[in-house]
């Protein structure tokens, strides 16, 4: 078989694998590297929403759905409005990304794009060769979005939960939305048995995503989910007149398995392989970005390209997810806690992992439930599955 050198090749053309070609192509350092991107474009590929927060303009804006500084959360206890003050909540869909940037990387000479499916990678003579259903292709380090077997084999080992959904963008025939205020958590209607809550992205004052996630173990069926949808719209929109326009859903671990021990010297796991997925939340793709970068930095000044998660935010991630495992009806009091007793912008700190010691401290106390809390603290000191 041919093979073709590259210095750097790109298991997976998803939102990690092009965040970071995208990284690539926007520095000069790298104008005169080989950059290969792997990606089987015959794989049917979802056409879901990417949500995200940040301050400002930013790169992305010219694509996105839109975006809000201003969003609601409801539960049992009361309703709270957030105030995302300089930052915007902001929605694009993964369709616009990935052509966004496959356009401008067809532009660039030192990227190549490849319809293959990748086999199984293996290191030979300090060269690492990709195995490829039509070719061999041959690179200095490899960046591999595909799941390490291990994690399915070991993942019940650690503590574990699944953010699972459906979400329908719909079109009324009459104005039904404020299309300058989001949804971020709604408990109002949802199996009381489990984290689940409705969330909805207004476009227009005429359409809007709806959708029905759970943080829980278990998935249930379709149905189940489309039947809360339903209940929504009638009872806080009032209307049963609309049209489906899109259909999304999926199925994103939230678990505190050690994705960058999956990682080599030479192999660099990225995406939810390599544990770019923040674990008490969901979100993934401001992560995607912020370690696509890291990875540039990292290349420049000789520094190892395997991106370790932040201690203290693995801990407290692991935390949560334990209590959440133990006590899954707790969700809405927790987070109602944490949103009603703290500024939107301090929590948005902590989710990034940019906060400071007074934002944790009070973030911590507010979320109470204490003895719940040190329950499972005291077990994450023996346990690595709480």
């Amino acid at each position: 078989m041919k093979q073709n050198h590259y210095d750097y090749i790109i298991v997976g053309g998803g939102v990690s694998g092009l965040h970071l070609s995208h990284s690539f192509i926007n520095d000069e350092y790298f104008k005169n590297h080989k950059i290969l991107i792997i990606d089987n474009s015959k794989a049917k590929k979802q056409d879901n929403s990417f949500s995200f927060w940040e301050k400002g303009v930013g790169k992305w804006d010219s694509i996105l759905e839109n975006k809000w500084s201003e969003g609601k959360f409801h539960s049992k206890f009361g309703s709270i409005d957030m105030d995302f003050s300089n930052y915007n909540y902001k929605t694009l869909n993964s369709s616009s990304f990935s052509n966004f940037v496959r356009k401008k990387l067809k532009k660039k000479k030192q990227i190549k794009l490849v319809n293959d499916t990748v086999l199984k990678i293996r290191e030979e003579n300090n060269k690492l060769i990709v195995v490829g259903n039509k070719k061999n292709y041959k690179g200095k380090h490899v960046f591999d979005s595909r799941p390490n077997k291990r994690f399915k084999m070991e993942s019940n080992n650690y503590t574990s939960l699944k953010q699972h959904f459906v979400g329908w963008v719909i079109r009324t025939k009459e104005n039904k939305f404020n299309k300058d205020s989001f949804v971020f958590m709604d408990y109002r209607i949802r199996d009381k048995n489990n984290t689940a809550f409705t969330y909805v992205l207004p476009f227009k004052k005429n359409e809007a995503l709806i959708e029905h996630t759970y943080f829980s173990k278990n998935e249930v069926e379709k149905k189940v989910y489309k039947n809360y949808i339903k209940k929504y719209i009638k009872k806080y929109y009032h209307t049963s007149d609309y049209e489906i326009l899109k259909s999304e859903s999926g199925v994103i671990p939230m678990t505190s398995y050690p994705f960058h021990e999956d990682s080599t010297k030479n192999i660099t796991k990225i995406g939810s392989a390599g544990g770019w997925i923040k674990p008490s939340t969901g979100y993934s793709f401001k992560n995607c970005e912020k370690n696509s970068l890291k990875i540039l930095y990292n290349i420049k000044k000789g520094k190892s390209l395997v991106i370790s998660p932040k201690k203290k935010y693995k801990f407290l991630d692991k935390i949560l997810l334990g209590v959440l495992s133990q006590f899954n009806h707790l969700g809405e009091i927790i987070f109602y806690n944490m949103i009603k007793k703290n500024k939107t912008v301090n929590v948005l700190r902590f989710l990034d992992e940019e906060s400071n010691l007074l934002d944790e401290i009070n973030i911590i106390i507010s979320v109470k439930k204490y003895k719940e809390f040190i329950k499972v603290f005291i077990q994450s000191l023996y346990k690595k599955a709480l």
